[in-house]
């Protein structure tokens, strides 16, 4: 799978535009710390079946993703949100795990971005 498909650099664009490379750096730590929380919070209240506690942490997680520009992350969260709100706790469910595939491989890319490499 390309590396388009897991980012989009032009979100980091806007935020380097907004607040400079602290800022970017920042936002990416931010992420890097989020994620996995929002990650596992989704997966407690699939396992206890709170399919709104569900909807919840993935769409925290869909929108921090977004402004990273962590695109297969956002589209994997906004999927499990409307299944988990038309109450398909098994679709939810079976996407959680590719959920933290994707946030796994953008993070390389994400920590380049925040790193870049001296030429």
């Amino acid at each position: 799978m390309s590396d388009e498909i897991h980012f989009d650099p032009t979100a980091i664009d806007k935020l380097r535009h907004l607040g400079g490379e602290k800022f970017v750096g920042d936002m990416i730590a931010l992420f890097f710390q989020y994620a996995p929380q929002r990650l596992e919070a989704a997966r407690s209240a699939a396992g206890a079946g709170d399919l709104q506690a569900v909807a919840r942490a993935v769409h925290a997680l869909k929108s921090s993703a977004g402004q990273i520009g962590a695109r297969q992350v956002q589209d994997l969260a906004a999927r499990i949100e409307k299944l988990a709100t038309e109450n398909q706790a098994e679709g939810a469910k079976a996407l959680l795990s590719s959920l933290e595939v994707a946030i796994t491989q953008v993070k390389p890319l994400l920590e380049a971005t925040r790193n870049p490499a001296s030429p």
